[in-house]
């Protein structure tokens, strides 16, 4: 379907959802208040019959004479038997079922579609039904209701026609149709992938929960709980990677500053230094290298690097760090003497977990490549996975200058 189309059909569908949505909103509060001035009339008799010390017969005759809202009113014998004593208002067609009398003794009840009743109860099984035609109200109300279709289909033709002609002379609709089919196969991919990673954490928490229900034993439950508190920082950890993710995917935000890149390099090497000083790391920095880019991106980028190797690698493997900067590219070299990957791929894929064992048994969310991945694509470079010469894992990105 062309984009003049599908928009004209939006347009189309939500002025028709709000048309209703208000049509009908204003229609039930009508009929709402018209019953509401019934049943308070209905209230009002039945007080004035319980407050009497008159023959309730006679009281109530003349309540029904000078109601502003008609009323009849019917008298029940002992036998059941139906008596007519005033024919203002409403005839009621038979006797109503003794479940329905019992529920209007306390409050306002429909019998049938146009009634509103309520019951009196005298001596013995003797009873006074006292009540009101609704008919006028849904009669209202069915005019309204055909009015507010009339409505909504004139109102929804002359605009989809108003949209139709001017969305068409709009030449950069093609261009806002490409952009909205790209946001929304990302957006796709995107819930898709992030429910995937949700899930997990979330079944194990559930049945560590279903365990500490289960058993008696505080040992088990503090266990059983402190696992599940694992699971949720875990969890909580995914949120904010796949957060994080959307937030480089959003291409509104392009903010490029000079960055030194060999600054933030050292910042993190200290850190892993004082993090784990069993672990020998060799660098191979030059003094100053600048880059365009967005600060916090590529803060979050080398962080991540060597998130990933305090997580996932002994404290002891070795680290080697390199960065060097040739005609038109940057290129950074970080390698690692840890287990590696076992699987090398050509492209780090978004949400891809390469190494699900490892990334669960670390506390990470399984993340932090497609971070990588995300960042550099968002500069267009390119990143390599590959074993690295220290026997665990090199992770090489190239960006262009």
């Amino acid at each position: 379907m062309k984009l003049v189309a599908r928009v004209t059909l939006a347009i189309f569908l939500l002025l028709t959802i709000s048309s209703v949505a208000i049509g009908y909103f204003a229609i039930s509060k009508y009929q709402s208040s018209q019953i509401n001035l019934v049943d308070d009339s209905l209230n009002s008799k039945i007080k004035a019959l319980e407050s009497t010390k008159e023959d309730p017969l006679t009281v109530a005759q003349y309540l029904a004479q000078v109601s502003a809202i008609p009323v009849s009113v019917e008298y029940v014998s002992d036998s059941g038997t139906v008596t007519v004593l005033t024919v203002i208002g409403p005839n009621i067609p038979y006797l109503p079922p003794a479940s329905l009398l019992s529920q209007s003794r306390h409050t306002d009840v429909n019998f049938g579609r146009d009634l509103r009743i309520r019951t009196f109860e005298m001596s013995g099984s003797k009873k006074l039904i006292i009540a009101a035609s609704l008919a006028t109200i849904n009669s209202d109300v069915s005019v309204l209701t055909r009015d507010l279709i009339v409505f909504i289909i004139c109102i929804d033709i002359f605009a989809s026609f108003i949209a139709f002609i001017f969305f068409r002379r709009d030449g950069k609709l093609n261009e806002v149709s490409r952009l909205i089919a790209e946001q929304q196969r990302a957006m796709q991919k995107f819930l898709g992938d992030a429910s995937h990673e949700i899930r997990t954490p979330l079944t194990v928490i559930k049945g560590y929960v279903d365990l500490a229900r289960k058993t008696k034993e505080p040992a088990k439950q503090e266990s059983y709980l402190d696992r599940s508190a694992t699971e949720i920082f875990r969890m909580e950890s995914i949120i904010n990677d796949l957060l994080f993710l959307a937030e480089v995917g959003e291409s509104a935000s392009d903010e490029r500053l000079p960055v030194n890149v060999t600054a933030i390099l050292n910042d993190h090497i200290e850190v892993m230094r004082a993090l784990s000083p069993l672990r020998k790391i060799s660098v191979d920095l030059p003094s100053e290298i600048y880059y365009q880019a967005d600060p916090k991106l590529m803060d979050r980028m080398i962080g991540n690097i060597f998130s990933n190797i305090r997580r996932h690698t002994p404290e002891s493997a070795p680290v080697a760090v390199s960065l060097q900067q040739a005609e038109g590219s940057l290129c950074l070299i970080v390698e690692d003497g840890g287990p590696g990957l076992g699987e090398y791929p050509e492209k780090a894929r978004a949400i891809k977990r390469f190494a699900t064992q490892r990334s669960s048994e670390g506390g990470g969310s399984g993340l932090g490549l497609s971070i990588l991945n995300s960042v550099v694509e968002r500069y267009h470079g390119s990143l390599q996975l590959s074993p690295a010469s220290l026997g665990g894992l090199q992770v090489k990105i190239t960006l262009p200058v």
